[in-house]
């Protein structure tokens, strides 16, 4: 069964529907099942997350900094920490799903960090690590999604690609690969140690 893509508009400029719209139906031309929505407020969000089923990529494009995202009018306005918790409670992740933070800095690392100490079933954050366009985030998750879909690349490596053709700093976080760095990051910014395991 080919994976399912959930693409959430939030709202950020009046450029944002063509980038979500376009990464849509970029999708659909590789097979992958797509549930496009405009959010409305934070109730909006959390119901879309526990009402759509299981998806292995979370496209979500907001306006963004390293303490959360919010839309223009900020009526979408939520932490990094509360998105993670509610795609925890709403399990609407599958394995070895990606987050994808179509979001100003939303590749930096303390916002990944952030999302995997609050949530253990995602295993990927990618995002840009400067402010971009619509036009710019569009082009490059294009380019994600292609090496990712069509050549069978490994999420991280696909990321390195998005500068190669562009120029444009993204990061891709690997749960797996930041084991050691998560839990110094924990004590360092909340005083208690990592737990992996804890589910």
């Amino acid at each position: 069964m080919a994976p399912r893509k959930k693409l959430l508009k939030a709202c950020g400029s009046s450029d944002e529907p063509h980038e979500c719209n376009g990464i849509c139906e970029q999708a659909q031309l590789y097979g992958i099942e797509s549930v496009c929505k405009c959010v409305k407020d934070n109730e909006d969000l959390e119901s879309i997350l526990y009402s759509h089923g299981l998806f292995d990529y979370i496209y979500l494009s907001a306006h963004g900094n390293s303490e959360g995202f919010a839309s223009e009018d900020e009526k979408v306005n939520m932490s990094w920490q509360k998105l993670a918790m509610l795609l925890c409670q709403s399990k609407c992740m599958n394995e070895d799903s990606i987050l994808m933070l179509s979001c100003c800095r939303g590749g930096l690392m303390e916002v990944a960090y952030d999302i995997f100490l609050t949530c253990q079933q995602i295993c990927y954050v990618l995002g840009p690590r400067q402010s971009l366009t619509s036009v710019d985030m569009h082009i490059c998750f294009g380019i994600f999604l292609y090496n990712m879909e069509m050549r069978r690349i490994d999420p991280v490596v696909a990321c390195e690609k998005i500068k190669l053709a562009t120029d444009q700093r993204f990061s891709c976080y690997d749960r797996e690969e930041e084991s050691i760095s998560l839990q110094n990051y924990n004590e360092m910014h909340y005083g208690y140690e990592y737990d992996s395991t804890n589910q």
